[in-house]
């Protein structure tokens, strides 16, 4: 599913209208219908943590769904050692693999 029909689906399942979340989320509403029919690409963290608020959804899991990585988690990965070369020989395994 791609970020835009995510979007989407969590505004009509909360049964907002564009206008409403474009509003909270201090973006127009012709730019939310954008996102949602993927003829742009994600909006700034910053875009997202709002748009998360206005949808009443968790801001990690729409920020990796826009394909990138939470704050949160960067700071995990980036101040733990062990989990860093966990996930190195994750992608080394995966690699190896394809």
């Amino acid at each position: 599913m791609s970020f835009g029909t995510f979007i989407k689906n969590i505004r009509k399942h909360m049964e907002l209208k564009q206008a409403e979340v474009a509003e909270q989320t201090g973006i127009e509403a012709s730019y939310l219908s954008k996102i949602e029919k993927d003829r742009v690409a994600p909006p700034s963290e910053e875009v997202l943590i709002k748009l998360a608020a206005a949808l009443y959804h968790d801001p990690n899991e729409i920020i990796y769904k826009a394909g990138k990585i939470p704050p949160d988690i960067r700071e995990l990965i980036l101040n733990d050692e062990e989990l860093f070369f966990y996930l190195q020989q994750k992608l080394e395994e995966k690699q190896k693999g394809e």
